[in-house]
């Protein structure tokens, strides 16, 4: 059951979300213009180029059905072939060239990336036993991609393991974000909603407890340990959460700053806070 409701929960006046009418994105979100973004956005619907061994070595252990191909540079070839030793995988050489077109990285991986359905990760919240499910992220229209590919790096290192977004007036999946997340989305999933509040709304009535991230809140070292089943809500840059959202939350948070201070982090950096101390990893 949900425990009883805390009380002074006020929440601070939130900004108005942008009138501005807004196309929905596709969502897989691919750049264009140099070399090496053309190359990408030839690759198909979903496939993104995952650079670098450690991140490669991530969805190895995690996910390594999603690889579809690990390509190594000629010079570099065998040192990336005795660091991917333990998992026994095929290499591709790729002769050593001065083509932009390709990673700076002695190695990189095509891989395929999923997006979750809503009703799939119901399912999945109807498991109460699992810890993956006790602390789930909403974002609220976050817009730069190494915002989200940070987040989401974060989220996969303390174990949350499904961050939800809407799917308009949001950065999806895009190749700056899965450079960013190094190895993050092999294990967290990005689950897409068409409303946010309504996603709220659902979550409440599967036990969960709504907590927004906003200036005026309570200390998140108050909040640590109350709930069981707890959902972080984080704010686009420039507005933070919008007022709609805000008004569903049942708890706003905040991180003290110093006495004399910035009013504000970045969000990527403030969810890499507030994760840990939700996260209960002590």
């Amino acid at each position: 059951m949900r425990p009883p409701r805390p009380r002074n929960s006020g929440r601070p006046d939130g900004k108005r979300p942008s009138a501005e009418a807004s196309k929905g994105q596709p969502k897989f979100q691919r750049p264009h213009g140099r070399n090496r973004e053309r190359a990408r956005s030839s690759l198909p619907e979903g496939v993104f180029v995952v650079e670098g061994v450690a991140a490669i070595r991530e969805y190895l252990r995690h996910k390594p059905a999603s690889i579809q191909k690990i390509f190594a540079k000629e010079r570099g070839f065998n040192a990336v072939r005795e660091e991917l030793s333990e998992f026994k995988v095929d290499l591709i050489s790729v002769p050593d060239s001065d083509d932009d077109s390709l990673p700076p990285t002695p190695a990189w991986a095509r891989v395929q990336h999923e997006i979750t359905d809503w009703n799939t990760f119901l399912s999945r919240a109807e498991k109460a036993d699992s810890t993956a499910n006790r602390l789930v992220l909403i974002l609220d229209h976050i817009s730069d991609p190494r915002n989200l590919g940070a987040i989401v790096r974060s989220a996969a290192f303390f174990g949350v393991r499904h961050v939800i977004v809407p799917e308009k007036r949001q950065v999806l999946l895009t190749q700056a974000g899965v450079n960013t997340a190094q190895g993050g989305f092999a294990l967290t999933d990005l689950v897409v909603v068409v409303n946010v509040s309504r996603a709220v709304e659902e979550l409440k009535q599967k036990e969960y407890w709504i907590l927004g991230a906003a200036m005026g809140g309570e200390p998140i070292s108050a909040v640590r340990g109350r709930f069981e089943r707890q959902v972080l809500v984080l704010g686009s840059e420039d507005k933070g959460i919008s007022q709609n959202v805000l008004g569903h939350c049942d708890v706003v948070v905040a991180i003290p700053g110093a006495p004399k201070s910035l009013d504000s982090l970045n969000v990527s950096v403030a969810a890499g806070i507030l994760i840990h101390e939700l996260a209960g990893l002590r």
